[in-house]
């Protein structure tokens, strides 16, 4: 496997799961995806690409569930890091049970739950700490990427190993010896239970907000991207009731914005607490209205006179002000005044050769005059200035089908879907023709991938819209 598809795998696993592969790690993922390559037969690794990229399909979802097994680590084991069960044995948990003497309610995750040996020494903890824990209601989750760790955390039973940890009166206390292993009381099971889990999409979550009084991340942070680390404190943040609290590794969080988290210092760890009152932030006063924003709103009117006047007069001001050289020129071209929009375009691209929207414009104008060649070339140059466009990626792609040239189309096409991925929300608009969502690209773009094979071109849809517009 080439560094350039290793990377676009790294990338893909990147946006997937927010889990970055050291480059020590490599090797080993290489050898990883090549062994799925060989398990499903693929000629190429590429076609594996193609298949966790689309992530969507029943089979590109089952794909995930095999990878995410390989890449995951499932290293634990029970009573892990003393100091750490020292501080929730004596600050943590006895703070959240007296607060809540009154409703006997608790709710508690374990994010990255692993094989499940963090959670149930939770709920031994508790059992041990409330003096009639039958009355209460205890709802202790776990989360984990990977499928085969929650069918070992939901099965209970553990090796020897798992105990390495772990007081042996305890563990005589809530486990019982059997021929397949130590399997966990049934007692405390019943107020666990795991699910697969992805902790980047939120939207996967069963819980509520502000429902949780602790939340037990560690040993999971350390494998992330700061992108990803990020995103789930802020899903975090909004799960934890207030005066919640977050338990993670130790150093895990160095250099990430916690607000409106709390650091609680023990000197066993560090602890992260919720305000009763998490501060808001003050939103910035808005700028006054310039010519340049007054163009603008007069272009969105199709008022092109006026908009090209206020355009000119500030842009006599501010020469190299690329946004109104940008706005002038696609006014031009929406009047079909081609070789002023292009003169214009060169003028941006002389003060910034690296101006994409200016590239933009230069190709649609070049398109709309029949000459593709010219429009594929500044869409590569696109693709060469901002690798992650991915309305570069889809317009080149049409022109190749325009043209039938299907050998370019499926590096373009797995590159367009893998960009796609970062986008959560599929309601969200992508700046490609006059703006869709991302659920309509990703629709668009697989059914390329069923038709591309075919050599009736006839049968591939067009995104339809205004093609001088950026």
């Amino acid at each position: 496997m080439d560094d350039q598809l290793l990377e676009q795998f790294l990338q893909l696993i990147r946006r997937q799961t927010g889990i970055s592969i050291r480059p020590q790690d490599r090797p080993q993922l290489t050898k990883k995806l090549l062994m799925r390559c060989r398990a499903l037969d693929c000629q190429h690794p590429s076609q594996y690409l193609a298949l966790l990229v689309n992530s969507e399909s029943v089979a590109g979802q089952k794909e995930w569930q095999h990878l995410a097994d390989l890449i995951t680590t499932g290293e634990s084991y029970f009573f892990r890091d003393h100091g750490q069960i020292k501080v929730l044995r004596e600050s943590i948990l006895p703070d959240l049970i007296a607060r809540h003497e009154g409703d006997r309610t608790l709710r508690i995750l374990s994010a990255g739950c692993a094989s499940g040996e963090e959670l149930y020494s939770i709920a031994i903890l508790l059992k041990e700490l409330i003096p009639n824990p039958e009355r209460w209601q205890l709802s202790l989750v776990g989360y984990d990427l990977s499928q085969n760790a929650v069918a070992q955390a939901r099965a209970g039973v553990y090796s020897r190993w798992s105990f390495r940890g772990m007081n042996p009166t305890l563990q005589a206390r809530y486990f019982q010896e059997t021929a397949q292993g130590w399997v966990i009381d049934a007692a405390l099971r019943q107020w666990v239970r795991f699910r697969c889990v992805n902790l980047l999409c939120p939207e996967d979550y069963d819980l509520l907000p502000a429902s949780l009084d602790l939340i037990i991340c560690r040993n999971v942070f350390i494998y992330l991207d700061s992108t990803a680390i990020s995103q789930i404190l802020g899903t975090f943040v909004s799960l934890l009731r207030p005066q919640g609290y977050l338990l993670t590794g130790h150093t895990e969080l160095q250099g990430q914005e916690i607000s409106p988290l709390e650091i609680l210092s023990y000197p066993e760890s560090v602890v992260y607490q919720l305000g009763i009152d998490p501060p808001v932030r003050p939103q910035p006063t808005p700028p006054p209205i310039s010519a340049l924003e007054e163009a603008r709103a007069d272009f969105a009117q199709r008022n092109y006179t006026r908009a090209l006047a206020l355009a000119q007069q500030w842009q006599a001001g501010h020469p190299k002000d690329e946004d109104c050289l940008l706005l002038m020129a696609q006014m031009y071209a929406n009047q079909g005044r081609y070789t002023e929009a292009i003169a214009t375009s060169q003028q941006i691209l002389s003060v910034n050769p690296e101006n994409v929207n200016a590239l933009f414009l230069l190709a649609h104008i070049a398109e709309e005059q029949d000459d593709k060649a010219t429009a594929k070339e500044y869409l590569r140059r696109i693709i060469f200035l901002s690798p992650n466009t991915v309305a570069a990626y889809i317009e080149l792609i049409e022109l190749h089908l325009s043209e039938q040239e299907t050998d370019a189309i499926p590096s373009l096409l797995a590159t367009a879907q893998m960009l796609l991925l970062q986008h959560h929300d599929r309601n969200e608009i992508i700046p490609f023709r006059q703006g869709v969502t991302v659920a309509m690209l990703q629709h668009y773009l697989t059914h390329i991938a069923a038709t591309t094979l075919s050599k009736n071109t006839s049968s591939w849809p067009h995104l339809n819209g205004v093609t001088t517009q950026v």
